[in-house]
């Protein structure tokens, strides 16, 4: 459920990225120093180009977090696959030795009570036992 939600965002991601990427190589400088005011005064072009470092900062850091998230949920998701294919391998033996214990205890509900046994019969039972 956690990989269908992730996949369900990761178009929105990817289309605010490419935006951004577009917003940057078409916005003109002039723009973009009417954005981002810095508190001291510097010339329109190098604030531009400080808003223009910052978003780009800002969306290699979206972009390196939304990968980095997609490699953890992989990862997350390969431990749990691990984790069921351990568990149901635990009940398939669980399973078989519920089988033999059953078997084990009619073998043995048809066993003589000891005092019942005779002497001459008694490595016979041995055997049956074995």
């Amino acid at each position: 459920a956690f990989k269908r939600e992730l996949k369900t965002k990761e178009p929105v991601i990817m289309s605010t990225l490419e935006t951004v990427r577009i917003f940057l190589t078409e916005q003109p400088l002039e723009g973009l120093e009417k954005l981002y005011q810095e508190p001291r005064e510097l010339p329109p072009e190098e604030r531009a180009q400080n808003v223009t470092r910052l978003l780009r900062k800002q969306a290699e850091e979206v972009n390196t977090e939304w990968e980095k998230l997609n490699l953890h949920s992989a990862d997350w998701q390969r431990k749990i696959d691990e984790t069921l294919e351990r568990l149901q391998e635990l009940q398939e033996a669980t399973d078989e030795l519920d089988l033999k214990l059953r078997q084990a205890e009619v073998i043995k509900g048809s066993w003589q009570p000891v005092g019942d046994l005779l002497i001459d019969s008694l490595q016979d039972h041995l055997e049956k036992v074995k």
